[in-house]
């Protein structure tokens, strides 16, 4: 360090800051000298190299303070080919704290940095390593890095500069980037070799270090370098170091941690003596470290420890090793010392999944479990992870009461992973099927909100493929109802098992059950409600003499028969009919079938938990192999319409489902203002979403035509469908141009849909892969009401709607907001349909409006760039029609690049840049999601071309390719429509 005392400036301004009074105080002062300070490096007078160092000296101290210093950059540049030390030092100091590595004035220093790495001078080369080090980027990666690599293995200068420069390599190593042969391992694994023989320690722990570095990117070609560490570290056991590395009569703890590190990433050794040497070693680590009172000796010691033992893990150490490992754990999470404890559980856990050593780890369970009960949370948690990897099927049932016990003392940060961590090692390993339903319904008592549906759904899944199991879990969760159980998971689950085999349970009469049941009914949610209306309706059936149950089912019926929810008035009118049609009720009111075999819902849940999905279902579609398109979880599950469940063997029968509460053969199913056409069979469906999900709507055969085109066999779109009404009256039309505002809502997530003289009717949109949300906006513009509204969504087979009522009357200048949630289930070849109309002064209006429910709308982006190579795949691998379709557009006027990348931008598909050798052409890419009732969403990857006649820019070649025909074709159709109006 340059002596200060001379500079008496310095000293002034340090002084003059120290004894401001306030903040206002020394604001004025600093303001002040920086005034000063820019007055004279801009007066233009030549400065003297000691006011030049005098003045960045107080920038430095300015800068310290906290304030902006925005010049004196070159001033401070300019010290640094000085030869004097005091100056070259204040000008590399001042550069590496006020400049970056992207900095311009770098440029201006480069060639002053290189002389002081060559010069024989080892301060000036001292202070250029330490510059580079803090500051170099991948400019200096570039140009200096031969000179460092030349200090680094040059013997002839002092180890405190090789020490520097390694550090400084491994800097300029980072910066340079991933696919850099800075270090070529052909020629730099025989250097390393050679400074791993150093004797010292100050320039090993440095050369450890970078090969640490080297290695976390790739260890191939430095192998041989394992048995140099191997014998390092037999040095550093033996204690051959001079006092001066010994830290509590260890050897350079720190050396021998980043050894261990190294070896971690280096296969085992094939040389025997390696092998051999390295096995001592680590048995002398692991075996012969106890716990020290000195809280210093500790650290180092487990610092240590910890590593060996991530080492032993590495290269599959012999079974005894592994074992002593464990003991010493045990010890380790035994202490009172939170930071041992935390990294004693932690390297257990990773040792739990050695299936030799589980049984030695089963020796300290007593101890793990005791870790749930620890003031710290981390501990909490790693206790928790270690129970749950520990579990088998011999300490299940001790592990399981334990965590169930915890459950009702744990902290509510910790319970939602707790209540899924038990329910997976429940159903993973339990010893007897009555045993498991025991637990789980425990469980659900228990955890009470932190219970999820895929934790009842897994329970009676199980119970309802064991016959055995029927009375004996219908009368466990009868007696949680009557131990006062009321949460809404125990709810649903019982509302299910009771409904199913309550009449199994002879000890019960099912007015009691029912009673148990309906105590809960108006605490619970919708969605749970509509469980127990069905429950109720099954129970019935099961006892059909029983005129008090009889009388107080109705009356529930009759009650929400006229509830505001739609879904649970729907059930409440539709069970009331099938009461009044017995044969129908029997036919149709079926026992659940049983489950076919699939991927565990918890284990599911679990995976997405910890982000441990697997390897086809982490990639984007894009990206996976072969170009096949699977499905995948979605973000979206939780906004699915209909409940979670696995897919039955078989499928309910439909038959006679239609007219059991009194609708026309011919009736359409709409909001219930009209009545609505009879569904063909349905196929396999899942029983959960048949019995307790909201009702599907009838199935329709779909129509083949262009989305913007009229529709064949009914009314264009926007034109009137009644006639005229009595004398004479001219029929209300649009205002405007009905195929426009369609067009646009394409495009656009709100708009209008429709408008006449007396009703608009406007929308706004929200998707999220294959879940839709519709919010329609229905506004009576006139003086007097608008009657007999009529707001119908026919079905359609490729997607599932839910819609709200609808009023049957529009007071004058009211406006009412109806929704509609779509799920698409497959492609479709056309958008569904909206039957409007309604009765103003006598005169009938109708119309046939398209919804802009189009492909687009269920597709999205690439969040990143899709490679060449994977996008020609994937096109090639389409041959041609009809996956694969085009269409020529002409065009009356010519149209830029720009509003056509941006069509397809608002089309949710994402533009790619520099995949079409021709730079005019357009490329861009995008996912449509279904998600099929009952299954996980399925994926199709869809690529358009756009090829311009570049001379006019009148006529476009667009070209679609996807997997699905009709994914193809919708949307082939509508980009070619929106192309010709843009």
């Amino acid at each position: 360090m340059a002596k200060l005392v001379n500079m008496r400036g310095l000293q002034v301004f340090i002084s003059d800051i120290r004894n401001c009074s306030n903040k206002e105080q020394e604001q004025l002062r600093v303001d002040k000298e920086l005034g000063k300070i820019r007055k004279k490096f801009s007066s233009g007078n030549v400065l003297s190299e000691y006011d030049k160092k005098k003045y960045v000296w107080k920038l430095l101290y300015i800068y310290m303070l906290g304030y902006d210093v925005e010049f004196g950059h070159k001033q401070a540049a300019d010290l640094i080919p000085v030869n004097k030390y005091a100056e070259k030092q204040v000008g590399y100091m001042a550069c590496s704290v006020l400049l970056t590595e992207k900095d311009e004035f770098l440029r201006l220093i480069i060639n002053s940095i290189r002389n002081d790495l060559i010069s024989r001078n080892e301060a000036f080369q001292a202070l250029a390593l330490s510059f580079i080090g803090n500051v170099g980027g991948q400019e200096m990666a570039s140009l200096l890095a031969v000179d460092v690599m030349a200090l680094v293995t040059n013997g002839a200068v002092r180890p405190i500069i090789r020490k520097k420069a390694a550090l400084c390599l491994l800097r300029l190593l980072r910066k340079a980037g991933p696919d850099s042969d800075m270090l070529a391992p052909d020629q730099w694994s025989v250097k390393l070799g050679g400074l791993l023989d150093e004797r010292d320690l100050g320039v090993l722990m440095a050369v450890v270090t970078l090969l640490l570095g080297i290695v976390s990117r790739n260890y191939e070609g430095y192998e041989s370098l394992s048995g140099k560490l191997v014998k390092l570290l037999e040095r550093l056991k033996n204690r051959e170091v001079s006092p001066d590395y010994t830290y509590y009569g260890i050897a350079s703890p720190w050396l021998q941690v980043k050894c261990l590190r190294v070896l971690q990433y280096f296969p085992v050794p094939d040389d025997p003596a390696t092998n051999k040497a390295l096995d001592s070693v680590l048995k002398r680590i692991i075996t012969g470290n106890e716990v020290a009172k000195n809280i210093n000796k500790n650290n180092a010691q487990h610092a240590i420890v910890f590593e060996a033992v991530s080492l032993a893990l590495a290269m599959d150490a012999d079974t005894e090793l592994l074992q002593a490992s464990v003991s010493l754990l045990g010890k380790f999470i035994s202490v009172r010392e939170p930071n041992i404890k935390y990294l004693g559980l932690e390297n257990m856990v990773r040792l739990a999944e050695v299936p030799a050593v589980i049984d030695t780890i089963h020796r300290h369970q007593k101890s793990i479990v005791a870790t749930l009960k620890d003031a710290d949370i981390s501990i909490r948690r790693r206790g928790l992870d270690l129970l749950f990897t520990m579990c088998n099927n011999q300490n299940v049932r001790d592990i399981v009461d334990e965590l169930l016990k915890y459950l009702e003392i744990a902290d509510f940060t910790m319970r939602d992973e707790l209540v899924l961590k038990t329910a997976v090692l429940a159903e993973r390993f339990f010893p007897d099927l009555e045993w498991y339903t025991d637990v789980m319904i425990t469980l659900i008592e228990r955890a009470g909100e932190f219970s999820t549906k895929d934790i009842w759904h897994s329970t009676v899944q199980l119970i309802t493929n064991n016959d055995d199991l029927h009375t004996y879990a219908a009368t466990k969760v009868l007696e949680a109802l009557q131990r006062g159980a009321a949460h809404e998971s125990l709810v649903c689950c019982a509302a299910y098992l009771l409904g199913e085999y309550g009449r199994q349970v002879q000890q019960v009469p099912l007015r009691d059950q029912f009673a148990l049941l309906q105590e809960r009914f108006v605490t619970v949610s919708s969605e749970a409600k509509g469980l127990l209306l069905s429950a109720y309706l099954k129970m019935l059936l099961a006892d059909p003499s029983d005129d008090q149950l009889r009388q107080q089912v109705g009356a529930v019926y009759e009650r929400y028969s006229h509830f505001m929810d739609a879904d649970l008035q729907q059930r409440a009118v539709e069970y009331q009919g099938l009461l009044k049609h017995p044969e129908v009720a029997n036919r149709n009111v079926t026992a659940m079938p049983k489950w076919e075999k699939r991927k565990s819902l918890l284990l599911r849940r679990m995976a997405e938990k910890d982000g441990e999905e697997e390897e086809t279902q982490q990639k984007p579609v894009w990206l996976q192999e072969d170009g096949q398109e699977v499905g995948s979880p979605s973000a979206d599950n939780a906004s699915q319409l209909h409940l979670e469940g696995p897919t039955p063997t078989q499928p309910m029968d439909p038959q006679g489902a239609a007219n059991f509460i009194g609708l026309d053969d011919d009736a359409p199913v709409s909001n219930g203002n009209t009545p609505a056409a009879p569904a063909p069979p349905a196929g396999p469906r899942n029983p959960l979403e048949e019995l307790y999900g909201s009702p599907e709507p009838p199935q329709a055969q779909p129509s083949a035509a262009d989305p913007f085109a009229i529709r064949s066999g009914g009314a264009p779109q926007g034109s009137p469908v009644s006639p005229p009404a009595a004398g004479g009256a001219e029929p209300v039309r649009p205002v405007g141009d009905i195929n426009d505002w369609f067009r646009k809502l394409c495009q656009s997530p709100s708009g209008v849909l429709y408008e006449d003289n007396y009703l608009q009717v406007g929308l706004k949109t929200q998707y999220q892969g294959s879940q839709g949300q519709i919010t329609f906006f229905l506004g009576n513009k006139h003086a007097t009401p608008l009657e007999r509204i009529i707001f119908a969504v026919p079905p359609q087979p490729q997607f599932q709607f839910q819609l709200a009522p609808v009023p049957q009357r529009l007071d004058p200048k009211q406006q009412v907001q109806v929704a509609l949630r779509v799920t698409c289930v497959s492609s479709f070849p056309d958008v569904p349909h909206l039957q409007l109309s309604y009765s103003q002064q006598g005169q009938q209006v109708a119309q046939n409006l398209m919804l802009p429910i189009v492909v687009s709308k269920f597709c999205t982006p690439p969040d990143n760039p899709v490679p060449k190579e994977v996008f020609f795949s994937r096109w090639r691998a389409i041959a041609g029609p009809p996956q694969k379709v085009g269409e020529r557009v002409t065009r009356v006027t010519p149209v830029a690049k720009g509003p056509v990348e941006a069509l397809l931008t608002s089309l949710n598909l994402g533009p790619q840049q520099g995949l079409d050798p021709e730079p005019e052409n357009i490329v861009a890419v995008g996912t449509f999601t279904s998600t099929p009732p009952g299954q996980a969403p399925q994926q199709v990857a869809c690529m358009v071309r756009i090829e311009v006649e570049k001379a006019q820019r009148l006529m476009f070649q667009v070209t679609v390719g996807s997997s699905d025909v009709n994914t193809s074709a919708a949307l082939k159709d509508l980009i070619a429509q929106l192309l010709a109006r843009i």
